[in-house]
């Protein structure tokens, strides 16, 4: 399922993207760094950062304006099968998500992937009329819009229970929430498997 992060880095435009995040803007020159990504025909390698960029699984990457790539890769995607068994319950607590996530390995999962749980909380849909820059006079409706991210929490063990709090900005109702937990390995970036909760 896709997650739509918003960075920073075009700011000095003169608009100022509301949900850009300075850590959003981090966890893309990661993936960047890593030197592990690669394009749908194969090839390695990024040569910088761009928007608007799709990273599918962890380990392709392309412009967000290529659709027929997105729909194909998104695809193959669906079609692997997952790492884990990722099975996850959420309690709202005011303005917080409260998660416990089990998670059990199907088959060969790769210890030295170093794998994490990780939580997101994902406006359903956006709206966000731009005054400046390249996109001045538009109005850009939008889905999946990440506005809060969990730092990423060690992989429990077999019958173990991890636990994530996470917080929803206050310009955000929980009828407009989806919450994602997901596996992601530290070493590769891989996703390993994704859980999506509905906190309504």
């Amino acid at each position: 399922m896709p997650l739509t992060f918003h960075v920073g880095y075009w700011d000095r435009l003169g608009w100022k993207d509301p949900f850009a995040s300075a850590a959003f803007t981090q966890r893309q020159e990661r993936y960047a760094r890593s030197g592990r990504l690669r394009s749908p025909d194969g090839s390695d390698g990024l040569d910088g950062l761009y928007t608007p960029q799709m990273i599918v699984d962890g380990s392709v990457q392309f412009s967000g304006q290529r659709r027929q790539a997105a729909l194909q890769e998104m695809e193959r995607a669906a079609a692997r099968a997952p790492l884990f068994e990722l099975v996850a319950g959420s309690a709202i607590r005011g303005a917080s998500a409260e998660l416990t996530i089990q998670a059990k390995p199907l088959g060969e999962t790769g210890r030295d992937r170093d794998w994490r749980i990780v939580a997101a909380l994902a406006a359903l849909k956006t709206r966000t009329a731009v005054d400046r820059g390249e996109n001045a006079g538009e109005t850009l409706d939008e889905a999946a819009v990440v506005r809060a991210l969990s730092a990423s929490v060690a992989m429990p063990a077999p019958g173990a229970v991890a636990r994530i709090v996470i917080s929803k900005p206050a310009d955000l109702a929980w009828s407009n929430v989806e919450l994602v937990v997901f596996a992601q390995s530290e070493a590769t970036r891989e996703i390993g498997a994704v859980r999506a909760l509905d906190p309504r």
